[in-house]
């Protein structure tokens, strides 16, 4: 029981985040439409985030039902930003070799 809760939990910390980076993406590349705080993107990952502490602190209690969900949101947002980063360095790569074939092209 505690082990299906820890992993709903961590089902849910990883829907916030996915929602917390969409808001994110959605304030940079939609200026003004939905860079307010209270975003659809923003209120879901707000409300995964507390839905995922619950279930943390119904598995293993208050103290560390909290430690635990901080473990994993910690680990979450750190697996998003990696990935992310590796998403931006494949897209200078393939903008540098599509801006090489247009310069080939171009001669």
């Amino acid at each position: 029981m505690i082990i299906l809760l820890i992993v709903t939990a961590l089902t849910f910390c990883g829907l916030s985040v996915y929602f917390f980076y969409k808001a994110n993406y959605c304030a940079c590349t939609q200026a003004g439409k939905c860079d307010n705080p209270v975003n659809l993107y923003w209120l879901a990952a707000i409300s995964m985030a507390i839905i995922s502490l619950v279930f943390c602190c119904l598995a293993l209690h208050v103290e560390l039902g909290t430690l635990l969900w901080m473990t994993l949101m910690g680990n979450c947002f750190l697996g998003g930003y990696i990935s992310a980063k590796t998403n931006r360095k494949r897209q200078c790569k393939n903008t540098k070799a599509v801006n090489a074939l247009l310069k080939v092209e171009a001669s």
